[in-house]
């Protein structure tokens, strides 16, 4: 019988049974809040389904002192792409959506794109593609390619956000034939399962991840989740002089109106620990299923062009076959989680202090991590 989740989270960062010592992390950790290389944040390990390390360190808020803790809260920004890859391979599981037919089955709108030429393309992307940053939409850095950040989306329902995509953003590549980041086509994905299984974006959040995975503090970032939360931490980066200063104050969406679909989720790490070990256990949950296994194979396959696994993940490293042995995604608040199916390991880490300016203090602490566990003895992959 599976043990009960709320067992997985007592256990402490350093078992009595002599697992991995972790001094070498704790010491990253604390020389990065001494430096003013990060805030604070939070860290959980997983090594062959147990916990064997969650611990907060330094500051949520430099100015009140607010510890950061295990259950901190915190923008996931791009983490929250796979987690969305997640729930429509659960619905195309269930058989309401096709990840490789044209979105224009689902959004009619989509039905005559046509290039900055003004030339017609052929077809219009798949979800698949739009998953994996090969659908031809505007990526993040061409002109207008942060809607989230411009006026024209503020208040609005994703639905009219997604029109005037199809209306007004002409494509930038045939879909399929080129890799470029895009939270656009995360939208558009998003809105795909909207409209696929009947419910607004952040109901099928709730309903088909979130809640069945007892992921209670993950939501997206508007009026309505944060009355639900507790106090959100101050995000930093760091000024011409090396401190750290408060980012600028971001608009706060009405609730259940747009808000990025691939960059705008709040969770925290035992929630994303609940979503990584389902994959690990080839889509099983506290002993049901829900995903099938060869659902979990499809998610962690690679994509045609780029580094992405089909469901959102980056592919970090592959084996001799091509088969993925570690994948992950990063956030540009300062975030990152993977799973290492090598060592049978799962890494999260939460900051709020910009992610494109602790890049080494990022891979350093995965570095740690693995090396930590470097004396127990690998497992096998069991999420493939």
């Amino acid at each position: 019988m599976a043990r009960p989740f709320f067992l997985f989270l007592l256990i402490a960062g350093l078992p009595a049974w002599g697992g991995p010592d972790f001094a070498a992390l704790r010491s990253l950790l604390k020389d990065a809040v001494a430096r003013g290389t990060v805030a604070g944040g939070s860290v959980l390990v997983i090594h062959k389904g147990e916990r064997v390390f969650g611990e907060g360190f330094g500051l949520a808020d430099l100015e009140a002192k607010t510890p950061f803790g295990i259950e901190t809260p915190a923008v996931i920004a791009s983490i929250s792409k796979p987690l969305i890859g997640t729930v429509a391979f659960r619905l195309a599981e269930r058989g309401t959506l096709d990840l490789s037919a044209p979105v224009s089955n689902y959004l009619p709108e989509f039905g005559k794109l046509a290039l900055e030429s003004g030339e017609p393309v052929a077809r219009a992307p798949t979800t698949i593609e739009l998953l994996t940053h090969t659908s031809g939409l505007r990526h993040d850095d061409a002109p207008g390619g942060r809607p989230w950040f411009a006026s024209w989306t503020a208040a609005k329902p994703l639905a009219e956000v997604v029109n005037r995509y199809a209306s007004d953003f002409p494509m930038m590549a045939r879909p399929g034939t080129r890799y470029a980041y895009s939270g656009i086509g995360t939208d558009v994905a998003a809105r795909v399962l909207e409209v696929t299984s009947g419910r607004a974006r952040n109901s099928v959040l709730a309903e088909e991840l979130t809640a069945p995975l007892g992921m209670r503090h993950t939501f997206y970032r508007d009026a309505g989740s944060l009355e639900r939360l507790p106090p959100m931490p101050s995000r930093y980066h760091r000024g011409a002089d090396g401190g750290l200063l408060p980012a600028k104050e971001r608009r706060l969406p009405p609730a259940n109106t747009y808000c990025s679909s691939g960059g705008a989720i709040i969770s925290t790490a035992p929630d994303l620990a609940r979503w990584l070990l389902m994959i690990r256990n080839r889509g099983r949950h506290e002993g049901k299923a829900f995903l099938q296994p060869e659902t979990v194979v499809a998610m962690l396959a690679g994509a045609p062009r780029g580094k992405n696994a089909r469901s959102g993940f980056f592919i970090r490293k592959r084996d001799a076959g091509g088969k993925a042995v570690v994948v992950g995604h990063t956030g540009s608040s300062g975030t990152n989680c993977w799973i290492d199916f090598e060592h049978d390991l799962i890494g999260i880490m939460l900051t709020q202090t910009r992610g494109s300016q602790i890049k080494p203090f990022r891979i350093e602490l995965e570095r740690r991590v693995t090396a930590c566990l470097a004396g127990l003895a690998p497992a096998g992959s069991p999420g493939n």
